[in-house]
């Protein structure tokens, strides 16, 4: 049997985040934080997730791109208290892109899980503006982190 394509994926992460949006405006963005958290309590149960935050989110990251997320997961610190996050190629991008040119809630998948993560860890992470969706495949997001 094939294994579900990245297309197929797409659109039904866009069509459920599409729907939530249409039915809660801007409460759904309780859902995706939410799902983060739901989604890493069930990965630890399988990945070892321990460690500093920088290793902890290396093994993340490494989960997300064998299980066929993203082609590749970097995050790296530019400032004392700010990391990058850069996705190439995230199997969400596209309805990622549809989702915010018409307003909606993305679904953010793999930050709700590295934010869930770090605040394992006692860090609290928040997004320094919208993310930078490049037309190369990269997704680049600025988190600050504070603690819990």
């Amino acid at each position: 049997m094939p294994a579900i394509t990245r297309d197929f994926f797409d659109l039904e992460i866009y069509a459920i985040y599409r729907a939530i949006w249409e039915l809660w405006g801007d409460d759904a963005w309780q859902v995706v934080w939410r799902s983060g958290e739901v989604a890493l309590e069930e990965i630890a149960k399988s990945v070892d997730l321990t460690g500093t935050w920088p290793e902890a989110l290396e093994k993340l990251a490494s989960y997300l791109c064998q299980a066929g997320y993203a082609d590749d997961i970097r995050v790296r610190q530019v400032a004392d208290n700010e990391l990058e996050y850069e996705m190439l190629n995230p199997a969400i991008l596209p309805g990622a892109k549809r989702l915010i040119a018409e307003g909606a809630v993305p679904a953010h998948i793999s930050t709700t899980l590295m934010f869930a993560l770090l605040a394992r860890l006692g860090l609290k992470a928040e997004m320094i503006g919208p993310p930078d969706l490049r037309p190369d495949g990269r997704g680049i997001e600025r988190w600050r982190l504070s603690p819990l």
